[in-house]
């Protein structure tokens, strides 16, 4: 792979991970979850090609997952938050 198609690659994951993070913000979890399938496309099609790229894909879906997870309430806690904002 020429350096300038890797950097291509990156570059398309960077721009996947941003618009993910956009539409979860803006309240779009499908959308926002149809850019990590992407991204875990991708993944998977740079595990045995190139390792790099693998692992940048690789990162941007942990950092997607983490920061969604950061972004849920569960249940428990919108009845917590609520009970503590009547008080």
């Amino acid at each position: 792979m020429t350096p300038a198609l890797r950097e291509l690659k990156r570059h398309q994951i960077r721009t996947l991970f941003n618009l993910a993070i956009k539409w979860l913000d803006a309240g779009d979890r499908d959308t926002a979850f149809e850019c990590l399938i992407k991204i875990q496309g991708m993944m998977a099609a740079f595990h045995d090609l190139d390792s790099n790229l693998y692992a940048y894909a690789k990162l941007a879906e942990t950092a997607f997952i983490t920061y969604a997870q950061t972004r849920a309430v569960s249940p428990f806690m919108h009845t917590a938050c609520t009970e503590a904002r009547v008080q």
